[in-house]
């Protein structure tokens, strides 16, 4: 669950925090265990803001961006890391609601890896775990969060230089820009 949940093939990482960064903070916060063995012992369980598991989670979040804080919301860590330290938007943590969608993401892909001994997986559907069907395509795509007012600006700036250099993108800006899933074709 660490791996799936720092980063890697099928989940993104945390913007500018790489695996020395997780690393440190589960030296410092060796209490997130408790959820990571809980999510490998337990897979595909449901997740919600006010579980326990989330609740860890969270706070080793808020140690990631930020290993001398006592704050256990990665929302009132934003609000510090930005106003009273001047941290840019891209360095502070997702917002609660996005890092749901993010440790939804995490807990199917480490749900996969618990069950991979079984001969044959039966996985439920990826919907309820951050990513939703796109009817058209047929093809899953993650789950967007609305970003907060201070980057939707960021954002539109962001589609329009990309739409500019015909690059197709799939951007989750999760409200912080702090975590971005990204498709492309560059024209050859």
């Amino acid at each position: 669950m660490f791996h799936s949940f720092t980063g890697c093939d099928t989940t993104s990482a945390f913007f500018g925090k790489g695996n020395k960064s997780a690393w440190e903070a589960w030296n410092a916060y060796v209490e997130v265990t408790e959820a990571f063995n809980n999510f490998m012992n337990h897979p595909y369980m449901t997740v919600t803001v006010n579980c326990k598991q989330f609740q860890l989670l969270e706070r080793f979040t808020v140690i990631i961006y930020n290993k001398t804080s006592n704050l256990d919301s990665v929302n009132e860590a934003r609000r510090e890391l930005f106003s009273q330290k001047n941290r840019p938007m891209e360095k502070i943590p997702p917002t609660q609601k996005a890092l749901l969608q993010h440790t939804l993401r995490a807990v199917y892909q480490a749900g996969i890896w618990a069950t991979s001994d079984q001969c044959e997986q039966k996985p439920p559907t990826p919907e309820g775990f951050g990513w939703t069907l796109e009817s058209a395509t047929k093809t899953w795509r993650p789950c967007v969060v609305q970003p907060a007012c201070s980057i939707s600006g960021l954002q539109r700036t962001g589609q329009v230089w990309l739409q500019k250099r015909h690059v197709r993108r799939t951007m989750l800006m999760q409200e912080g820009a702090v975590e971005v899933h990204r498709t492309m074709q560059l024209p050859m």
